[in-house]
């Protein structure tokens, strides 16, 4: 099957790591922003190429859950394959164990830097704090709190699916209706669409719409469906998908669409006032954006996805030696700990790539300066996720597993 082979492997290795690499350019990138005023702030986005712009979209997200949707699914539906059956007692565990034991880790050490109350500490333990507007103890501890939600309903889902008979077009379906339930949020609230992205990263707060559609799992399910779709497509349709890439404009068409629907869905320039965009679009246009931009994101990753598997083109050529990349590999087999600890290092990083210890020192700042916050905020996190992947990660997660009768099962 397409995940025997080592080559389909670094292509979900290549998401994973690419969705951890662009949460690290949000924070450092949107971080800085939210120190700087006037024309100080004006400058610093003008310094950004525009091939930057995604770097402001908060997509790095999305990337991760849709790899997790499409693993998990992918093993789900071999498993039902081969057997009839999930054994959902052992997937549980076999999540759990692997995010259980770094997610406890972290919030011991958020916790001796951050104040919480005790009921906000009992919501963080059991994943739900967004679901009743508490705070996260781990900045980031809100997309593992959906993480966890998701793998609780993935395996149901998929029996459910499979046991209709018609596992795409009820997808599609919840797809349909995950994205209709977005749009009907912010049509019930118009005021979270009429605020403009360059608004909020120019300071003003975001409304409780806004909050909930980015934090809550029922505005944050679509990309664990499409990666349910992938998965189904690449397990039950493999022949078709090759047929359809073994022709040559199908395979340049399909390329096509997926590097423009990346492309207008995550390279827009949303935080740059000035732009030519903030011009042509209305009202109206922004209600679509927020409704339909995740989706458009993830479809168009889904089709080079597809593109990577099974076409051999000049096109797509240059993408796969991308994908080839071992740091794709370090990112994504240590994705959790990289995920929790990396905000550590954000200021660390920026004193030693700005050379700065306050906001008045910096004076303007170059993209070098901020290319090397990155690398030094990424290599940091992923030298002590290597650490705490073999000595804390892997003995809990066989620990665990062992147990409650896995033993030596690990991923």
């Amino acid at each position: 099957m397409l995940l025997d082979h080592d080559k389909n492997r670094t292509v979900v290795a290549f998401i994973r790591g690419l969705g951890i690499l662009l949460v690290i350019c949000f924070h450092v990138v949107v971080g800085l922003s939210v120190l700087l005023e006037g024309e100080a702030l004006e400058n610093y986005i003008s310094t950004l190429p525009g091939v930057t712009n995604i770097f402001w979209q908060a997509l790095g997200s999305e990337l991760i859950f849709l790899a997790s949707g499409f693993l998990l699914s992918y093993l789900l539906i071999r498993e039902l394959r081969g057997g009839g059956r999930i054994a959902v007692r052992e997937f549980y565990i076999r999540r759990l164990s692997r995010i259980v034991p770094m997610y406890l880790i972290g919030l011991g050490a958020y916790a001796l830097v951050r104040e919480f109350e005790p009921g906000e500490l009992v919501l963080n333990l059991i994943f739900v704090s967004k679901w009743f507007d508490a705070e996260t103890i781990i900045p980031v501890g809100w997309s593992l709190e959906v993480l966890v939600q998701s793998y609780m309903i993935l395996p149901w889902l998929v029996i459910l699916l499979y046991k209709t008979g018609k596992p795409v077009l009820l997808s599609v379906l919840v797809i349909a209706v995950s994205v209709a339930v977005r749009g009907l949020a912010l049509w019930l609230d118009p005021v979270s669409y009429q605020l403009l992205p360059y608004e909020l990263i120019e300071g003003t707060d975001p409304t409780q719409t806004q909050d909930d559609l980015y934090y809550l799992i029922w505005f944050r399910f679509t990309p664990f469906m499409l990666g349910f779709l992938l998965a189904h497509l690449v397990v039950h349709e493999e022949k078709r998908l090759k047929l359809w890439f073994a022709g040559t404009w199908l395979r340049s068409l399909s390329i096509m669409i997926g590097i423009g629907l990346v492309a207008v869905s995550g390279f827009l320039p949303i935080h740059d006032r000035t732009s030519t965009l903030y011009q042509l679009a209305g009202e109206e246009f922004w209600l679509w954006f927020w409704t339909l931009q995740r989706l458009i994101f993830g479809i168009g990753i889904c089709v080079l996805a597809l593109g990577l598997w099974h076409a051999d083109s000049l096109m797509i050529r240059p993408l796969r030696w991308l994908t080839e990349r071992r740091i794709w590999t370090h990112l994504s087999a240590n994705i959790y700990s990289v995920y929790l600890f990396h905000p550590i290092f954000l200021i660390p990083a920026a004193i030693v790539g700005f050379r700065a210890t306050a906001v008045h020192q910096l004076g303007d700042i170059h993209v070098l300066e901020i290319i090397a916050v990155i690398v030094l905020v990424t290599a940091i996190s992923l030298l002590l996720a290597r650490f705490l992947t073999r000595r804390a990660e892997l003995p809990a997660q066989r620990w665990v597993r062992r147990r409650l009768g896995l033993p030596g099962k690990q991923g």
